[in-house]
């Protein structure tokens, strides 16, 4: 199991009249999170992995809204990758306030893809040496 925390701080831009995080913005909540966490876990970039041929789509999205976030605070995002990716890669999120209260809850299953016939695939070896420590 391999765990990362990210931090992101609420933008105004990313709120309604009320101040509170617009359920829209929770995605992008999980892209940066699941961007530092793949880097930290494989020891590359998205870049990387594209320049090799594989790109990873998002196939699901789940997201469960806990209490809001608001403009100016600085959110936890804590991504959780259980098992071993195969052709699939699932991230488990949780997202907590400045007082450690847990606000939201998400789930994404993304597909390792080859870039040029768009057929899914299996994740390249220079990927899974590295990750393969943590399972």
């Amino acid at each position: 199991m391999f765990v990362y925390e990210s931090k992101v701080k609420v933008r105004y831009v990313e709120t309604d009249q009320m101040g509170v995080v617009h359920h829209s913005n929770y995605a992008q909540y999980y892209e940066l999170a699941r961007t530092e966490c793949f880097e930290a876990c494989s020891g590359m970039s998205y870049e990387t992995m594209e320049a090799e041929g594989i790109m990873l789509p998002i196939l699901e999205l789940q997201s469960k809204y806990l209490k809001p976030a608001l403009y100016n605070q600085v959110l936890t995002i804590k991504s959780i990758v259980k098992e071993l990716p195969t052709v699939r890669l699932n991230v488990e999120y949780e997202i907590y306030n400045e007082q450690k209260e847990l606000i939201n809850v998400g789930k994404t299953t993304l597909v390792f893809v080859d870039k040029h016939t768009r057929r899914p695939c299996h994740p390249p070896e220079s990927f899974m040496k590295n990750v393969r420590q943590y399972f």
